[in-house]
């Protein structure tokens, strides 16, 4: 986790995932997050190459991913978390497009609390 210079007036949430096994960092839209997962944008290329190994008798159909988490704050401020996430759900939202739905594995400390302070602060006063 690390603080990094304020860059943005509005909130914002940036997703890199990584699969285990996988060779690619992906950087997919942030969508929605709460304390127990997050919420990413993603097209079919990237499922498949998330997905990892094709033997499906040894490990689970979407195995663990490592993602980096960005949060943007109203302040400017711009905080990075990284941790384990396991994909719960996949839900086609176009033919292009899917929404996939992640559960945190492992948060790193203070985390929940980084992602707490985003939540009120995106759903904060919008006057």
């Amino acid at each position: 986790m690390k603080a990094v210079k304020p860059q943005f007036a509005s909130p914002y949430l940036k997703v890199e995932a990584t699969a285990l096994e996988g060779s690619g960092t992906y950087a997919l839209a942030g969508n929605h997050i709460t304390p127990r997962g997050v919420c990413v944008n993603c097209n079919e290329e990237e499922i498949t190459s998330l997905h990892g190994s094709s033997n499906f008798e040894t490990q689970p159909k979407f195995p663990i991913l490592l993602i980096s988490l960005d949060l943007g704050f109203r302040s400017g401020e711009v905080v990075q978390l990284e941790t384990q996430a396991q994909i719960q759900s996949i839900r086609r939202v176009s033919q292009q497009e899917f929404e996939v739905y992640m559960s945190f594995n492992d948060m790193v400390q203070d985390g929940y609390r980084h992602i707490a302070r985003y939540i009120v602060d995106r759903d904060g006063d919008t006057e």
